[in-house]
């Protein structure tokens, strides 16, 4: 699969329909998405971190403003100055082939929902009803976008994350998409390489946090 920013504008819509954001649009030769939260006003995302990049870098005034390239974290480390922090590194992944079924493990039951524009899986603690892991997927044109799967501490090592992605990957095998796009830990990147997953590059990420605007003279 040859990365570019059409793959990346499909990755982009779905992380935005799976949390009822607006969609991306194009800014600068990359991508911007209006997010609006507290902790993260706004995103670009660009293919490599080049002159596109330091460019719309240069104009950001205000704090929480992310940048996203699809290259390592010590690449977009030289391409910015010292004032933008670089985040944990992540991997822009892709599958194309359906997962062989994996069951649901004793103990756990199965609840599925929709929220904004995905289809959520919650595996449920059938003891305490409480929620032990989830994720979740969004279908648009031939594409599904896995986004935040996660399990919680006291679930781990019992196969739950694999439980979730079989789930969702039923889904999107049942609305007949040919991609399956999503963005892993490093953590989650090794789980889904097991599962037939495969990274396309690397996905890295700088902020500029708010002490970063601090007025120097301000007691």
């Amino acid at each position: 699969m040859t990365l570019d920013l059409g793959l990346l504008e499909r990755w982009l819509t779905g992380w935005s329909l799976a949390r009822g954001l607006p969609l991306p649009q194009p800014y600068g030769g990359g991508l911007v998405v209006e997010v609006g939260w507290p902790e993260q006003v706004r995103r670009h995302v660009f293919v490599e971190a080049g002159p596109a990049l330091q460019a719309c870098a240069a104009r950001i005034r205000d704090p929480f403003i992310y940048l996203k390239a699809a290259v390592e974290p010590a690449h977009l480390r030289r391409a910015l100055p010292a004032p933008w922090q670089i985040e944990q590194p992540r991997y822009l992944m892709c599958s194309t082939a359906p997962m062989t079924p994996v069951p649901v493990p004793a103990g756990y039951a199965v609840q599925a929902t929709v929220e904004h524009g995905a289809s959520v899986i919650r595996l449920v603690d059938a003891t305490t009803g409480q929620t032990a892991a989830m994720g979740r997927v969004v279908m648009h044109g031939a594409s599904a976008v896995f986004d935040r799967i996660e399990t919680q501490e006291a679930h781990r090592r019992k196969g739950l994350g694999t439980s979730v992605m079989s789930a969702l990957d039923d889904l999107a095998k049942q609305a007949g998409v040919s991609e399956r796009l999503l963005v892993a830990t490093e953590a989650g990147c090794a789980l889904y390489q097991r599962l037939g997953w495969r990274v396309v590059a690397p996905y890295a990420t700088a902020v500029l946090p708010a002490s970063s605007f601090t007025d120097p003279a301000t007691p």
